[in-house]
């Protein structure tokens, strides 16, 4: 275990936020501090890089979710759920290569955090990149291993610095994958040095100011206490970005992730108060996702999931 100062002020002071459970184990309570100096919010102290691996494995639905893949999906839960996945993954995969000026064949795409690579793979087999233009950094073992095996693109499995010096890419995608760094001073230096000069990086995070992180506070699963280690606002994420030369220049809802985010948030508060999830809670996370749905529309700031794309500042 470690407890680190904040990563953009630098300072060592804190003030509680949340005390959260573990989603996989309620018993496990983890705190959620801010910076009063950045308003950062963190999970400290928080499992170190070599400690935070076993905390992937340990749901009892199986796999982590971003890392289950049709060789391991064990229920109709999990079938459901990768059915929902690949459904959205050319929407996914336009959205990465939005405002892309150059033809398919000479478009460089690096993903780090790719889990499982299905966003390579559709990039490669339905976008029409080349594989050899493609690649991924997963640093969780089983799924790196079916990444690699299933797209034919190469995955790295220790970080950017893996790569090949000269390597440069269009478009750098993180899509829930920053929250989990640990080390994002060092991962954001190297991203802003692999980015070709009009490149894009594409960030996509949970949004600590959402309505649903509001309405469901401590049993807010997009907390994902401890994997998830940072939560960044619009205004921190900007103040971290300028460290390494970089800034935001548009900012989208991604409302598909917000039926997720209710429903297994509702079915965390349920089992808080020690009652089953029922139909009524099944009512409760269809009509929060439909008003955070809704709310998304007229306020960015109210979704589940804000996708952000980033540049070099000139």
């Amino acid at each position: 275990m470690e407890t680190i100062p904040c990563p953009i002020c630098g300072s060592p002071d804190f003030e509680p936020f949340f005390e959260l459970p573990d989603r996989f184990d309620p018993s496990t309570r983890w705190k959620l501090v801010r910076s009063p100096s950045c308003g950062l919010l963190m999970l400290n102290p928080r499992p170190g890089a070599t400690e935070i691996h076993g905390y992937y494995h340990e749901g009892p639905e199986g796999a982590y979710d971003p890392h289950l893949h049709e060789t391991l999906a064990c229920s109709n839960r999990d079938r459901i759920y990768l059915s929902a996945r690949r459904l959205l993954l050319n929407l996914k995969a336009a959205l990465v290569l939005h405002g892309t000026k150059k033809a398919a064949g000479s478009i460089r795409v690096l993903e780090t955090g790719c889990s499982t690579g299905d966003l390579l793979k559709h990039l490669h087999r339905k976008k029409g990149i080349p594989a050899e233009h493609l690649a991924g950094i997963e640093t969780d073992g089983l799924a790196a291993d079916i990444a690699e095996s299933h797209s034919g693109i190469r995955i790295y499995r220790s970080g950017i610095d893996e790569l090949e010096r000269e390597s440069r890419f269009d478009r750098i995608v993180f899509w829930h994958a920053l929250e989990h760094v640990h080390d994002l001073n060092g991962v954001l230096a190297g991203t802003a040095g692999r980015l070709e000069e009009k490149g894009v990086v594409v960030v996509a995070l949970p949004n600590p100011e959402s309505l649903d992180a509001r309405r469901y506070r401590e049993n807010w699963v997009a907390w994902d206490a401890p994997r998830h280690l940072w939560h960044f606002t619009p205004a921190t994420l900007a103040e971290l970005l300028e460290h390494h030369g970089l800034e935001i220049f548009r900012t989208v809802p991604w409302l598909a992730d917000t039926l997720y985010t209710c429903w297994y948030s509702e079915k965390l508060a349920a089992a808080a108060r020690g009652r089953r999830f029922g139909f009524r809670n099944m009512a409760n996370a269809l009509l929060q996702s439909a008003l955070g749905v809704t709310a998304s529309i007229f306020r960015l700031r109210h979704a589940s999931t804000l996708v952000y794309f980033i540049r070099k500042r000139s």
